[in-house]
C-alpha cells in the first residue's frame, strides 16, 4: 500500500512500484478521458477566461461594469459574458490583459494547472496519491482549465490558508483566505469555520485584508462601483440557468416557497458547518467542510465549481470507519457523473446527489473524526485564550 504522503520516488525506493504504477496509469486514464471530452467541446474553450481578459482592460476606467463597453471587447475573442469579479480582482489581471489574447490564455491555463497540482499536494490530511487521482478524473477541474475559470486559484488560496494555520502563522493565513475574494460568493464558509474554531487572529487578519481589498476597489473604479455592480448583477445573463446550480439555490428553484425554503436550508447548513468545525476537527476536514458548505450557500455556482468538493470526497474515501456505501458515493462525486447530470435535461437528481452527499459526509466526519482515526492529536482548544493549536504526529511509519 502507498503511505499517505509517499511520493512516486519514495514508492520506487520502498518497492511499491506496482501500486505507484497503478496510480499513474489510473491518473493517465482520467486525464485522457477529460482531454477527449474537452476536444469534443473545443468551441467552448476560453469562454470564461474571455470575460476576465476583457474586463481587466476596462478596470481603472470607471467602465468595468459598462456592458456595452465590455461586450465590445469580448466580441474580439469569443462569446460575450457578464463578469461578476470585483474591480481589484480584475485590476490584478491587467498584467495578462496587456498581452495578446492567445498568449494570455496560455499563461492563465498553465498557472491554473499549477494551482490545481499545488492545492492537491498540500491540502492538510489528504493522501496525495488519492488527491492526484481525484484531480485527474475531475470533470470540474477540466472545465476550469479549458474554460478559463478561476476556481483553481481559489482552491490554492484556501489550501495556503489551511497550511499556514497548521504551521502556526495565523496572520499570514488570514491574508491567504482574504485572497479568496476572487470568488467571494463561495467563501461564506471560511469566517464560519474560523469563528467556530476561535481562530480570532486569522479571522481578524482576513477581515482587515479583505477590507483593504474592497477599499482598493473604490480607488480603482471610483465611488460609484457598488451601485454599478448591483445593477450589473440584476441583468438576466448574470446568473443564467439557476435551476442547474449545484447548491441550495438550485434545488429551491424547483420547489414552492423558493426563498423561504432556501433561507431555512441555509441556516441549517450554517449550524451544521459550525458544529463540524468545533472540537476535535482537524485542519483538512474543517477546510473541506467549509469549502463544500460555501458551495451550498453561494447564490451563484455551476458545474465547474464542484471542484470544491474534491477535499471532502477524498477525506471521506480515506476515513476509517465510514460505511462502504458512503465511500462509493464519494467516488461517484469525483467521477464525471454529477457534471453530466447537471447539464442534462433533468438536473435535479444531480443537485440532490451533491447536496445530500455534502450533508451526509460532514455528519459522518463528525462521528468519525480523522484526528482520532488517523492518529492525529486532537485540537487543543484554549477556551480562555484567543487561538487554537493543533499538533499532528507523523504516522506514516505506523502504517
Amino acid at each position: 500500500n502507498l503511505a499517505p504522503d509517499m511520493t512516486f520516488g519514495e514508492a520506487l525506493r520502498r518497492k511499491a512500484t506496482p501500486a505507484a504504477a497503478g496510480v499513474v496509469a489510473f491518473c493517465t486514464l482520467g486525464l485522457a478521458f477529460n482531454l477527449w471530452v474537452a476536444i469534443q467541446n473545443k468551441a467552448d474553450w476560453g469562454g470564461d477566461y474571455n470575460q476576465f481578459y476583457a474586463a481587466s482592460r476596462l478596470a481603472g476606467t470607471g467602465h468595468v461594469y459598462d456592458w456595452e463597453a465590455l461586450r465590445k471587447i469580448e466580441a474580439e475573442n469569443g462569446q460575450q459574458l457578464l463578469t461578476g469579479r470585483l474591480p481589484v480582482v480584475l485590476y490584478g489581471h491587467k498584467i495578462l490583459g496587456s498581452l495578446p489574447y492567445a498568449v494570455a490564455r496560455s499563461i492563465w491555463m498553465a498557472g491554473s494547472a499549477a494551482a490545481l497540482v499545488l492545492f492537491a499536494a498540500f491540502w492538510p490530511g489528504t493522501r496525495r496519491w488519492l488527491m492526484m487521482i481525484a484531480l485527474a478524473w475531475s470533470m470540474p477541474a477540466a472545465l476550469d482549465l479549458f474554460g478559463g475559470q478561476d476556481d483553481p486559484l481559489w482552491m490554492l488560496f484556501f489550501a495556503a490558508g489551511l497550511l499556514l494555520m497548521k504551521r502556526d502563522r495565523p496572520w499570514s493565513a488570514g491574508v491567504a483566505f482574504a485572497l479568496c475574494i476572487c470568488k467571494f460568493h463561495l467563501a461564506l464558509g471560511i469566517p464560519i469555520m474560523l469563528a467556530a474554531q476561535q481562530r480570532w487572529r486569522t479571522l481578524i487578519a482576513g477581515a482587515v485584508a479583505g477590507l483593504a481589498l474592497i477599499a482598493s476597489c473604490f480607488l480603482i473604479e471610483g465611488p460609484g462601483w457598488p451601485l454599478q455592480y448591483a445593477r450589473f448583477s440584476q441583468m438576466p445573463g448574470f446568473s443564467p440557468a439557476s435551476e442547474r446550480m449545484p447548491n441550495l439555490h438550485g434545488i429551491a428553484c424547483w420547489l414552492p416557497w423558493t426563498t423561504a425554503l432556501e433561507i431555512v436550508a441555509a441556516v441549517a447548513v450554517v449550524f451544521l458547518l459550525w458544529a463540524a468545525c468545533r472540537g476535535r476537527t482537524d485542519f483538512g476536514t474543517a477546510g473541506a467542510a467549509a469549502a463544500a458548505c460555501g458551495l451550498l450557500l453561494g447564490h451563484h455556482a455551476y458545474a465547474y465549481d464542484c471542484l470544491l468538493l474534491i477535499p471532502l470526497s477524498v477525506l471521506t474515501i480515506q476515513r476509517p470507519g465510514v460505511p462502504p456505501w458512503l465511500k462509493v458515493w464519494a467516488a461517484a462525486l469525483l467521477s464525471p457523473a454529477p457534471v453530466l447530470l447537471l447539464v442534462s435535461e433533468r438536473p435535479l437528481p444531480g443537485q440532490v446527489l451533491i447536496v445530500a452527499f455534502i450533508v451526509t459526509a460532514i455528519l459522518f466526519g463528525m462521528a468519525k473524526p480523522l484526528s482520532q482515526a488517523d492518529g492525529l492529536q486532537p485540537l487543543a482548544v484554549n477556551r480562555a485564550g484567543t487561538s487554537l493549536d493543533i499538533i499532528e504526529r507523523d504516522t506514516a511509519a505506523s502504517r
